[in-house]
């Protein structure tokens, strides 16, 4: 017991510490993901001298009291709102926000953690949805969550809300990635459709409780979005609409992405209509679209070959951190966490604090 206590409070200072480096101006998220590989954690990372850290990351400055302050209030706020937090060492964290350049350090969570696990799509597109586009959106809710799909949006007006409401109707699955705190819900028309999510679904937020939903939080929050989902799907978007940034980032991590063709001359579908133009793939049935998912995947070989198999014989020794993975094996980042990845569902790698990997054997 004595041990379980002491594990628990370690990982309690391992969330306020990154929680503080977040906080603190300067520093940023490829900041703290280069001081913890460094260091092997954030709480080993500020016991260092800061002429230390500021080698290994420019804008360094020790937290501000101010910043350890605010890092602990968001924990006990996070406690009184039922909030999970994991952090990207944390084995319940999403594989799959390690392969951003910029992962998310901790996540706040409320409801069934278990839907991370399981085969999500996002749907995405416009706030200012035309009644076509919303129709489109919440049918591909329903048929998605009819057949166990999670629906994974931004709970924004428009094409977002639609998609949770089609996936709630059906009784299905569904994530809310949010671009504030998971205390509250943005915007607040949505509140009940955020308590909903709470109840039966879940609510992702890389931002502490209490944050408000400022300008720069969404395109952060869609990166999540991308990540955490098998494919993309864009029912309606316009020339500029934030749902592009989400499927640049899909796109950026391989993943799929679909696109609901719209009429020409409507300035409402003018982005998603471009998407169909540079390659996405046309979503013209919502049922064709669905029955896709259940094609089976390739099957995977028992034992890694090639880069995986590069990737795999460096963890021989020791765990390494990512950085030194990348120049061992000479591979550009994403595709290491990409094969870093594979091979852990595979059972051949085990994921270590400080984002670090060693084998399981």
């Amino acid at each position: 017991m004595d041990a379980l206590n002491r594990s628990e409070a370690r990982a309690g200072d391992e969330v306020l510490a990154l929680l503080a480096l977040d906080l603190t101006p300067g520093v940023g998220l490829v900041g703290i993901r280069a001081l913890v590989d460094r260091f092997g954690s954030a709480v080993e990372a500020l016991s260092q001298p800061a002429k230390v850290c500021r080698a290994v990351c420019r804008g360094y400055e020790p937290p501000a009291p101010e910043c350890l302050r605010a890092a602990a209030h968001a924990v006990e706020e996070a406690a009184r709102h039922n909030m999970t937090i994991v952090t990207w060492a944390d084995a319940r964290y999403p594989a799959e926000l390690l392969h951003l350049h910029d992962p998310p350090p901790v996540l706040f969570l409320r409801g069934r953690l278990a839907l991370l696990e399981g085969l999500a799509v996002t749907v995405v597109g416009s706030r200012r949805a035309t009644a076509r586009g919303r129709d489109v959106a919440e049918r591909l809710g329903r048929a998605l969550a009819a057949v166990g799909v999670c629906v994974t949006s931004g709970l924004a007006l428009g094409i977002d809300g639609a998609a949770h409401r089609g996936a709630l109707a059906a009784g299905g699955d569904t994530i809310a990635v949010l671009g504030r705190g998971a205390d509250e819900p943005y915007p607040p028309s949505h509140r009940r459709i955020f308590e909903s999510i709470v109840e039966r679904g879940l609510v992702v937020s890389e931002f502490p409780p209490g944050t408000p939903p400022l300008p720069h939080h969404f395109p952060r929050r869609n990166r999540i979005l991308a990540a955490i989902s098998h494919a993309t799907v864009v029912v309606e978007a316009g020339a500029r609409s934030g749902a592009l940034i989400t499927v640049d980032h899909a796109l950026d991590l391989g993943r799929e992405v679909w696109a609901v063709p719209g009429p020409i001359d409507l300035a409402a579908c003018r982005g998603s209509n471009r998407l169909l133009s540079e390659g996405a793939r046309p979503l013209i049935d919502v049922s064709s679209f669905v029955a896709t998912l259940a094609e089976p995947l390739p099957p995977t070989p028992a034992q890694p070959h090639g880069p995986g198999g590069r990737l795999l014989a460096e963890l021989g020794h020791e765990p390494l951190g990512i950085d030194e993975l990348t120049d061992r094996v000479g591979l550009p980042l994403a595709e290491v966490l990409s094969l870093l990845t594979e091979l852990e569902l595979r059972g051949a790698v085990r994921r270590l604090p400080g984002m670090r990997f060693g084998s399981a054997a």
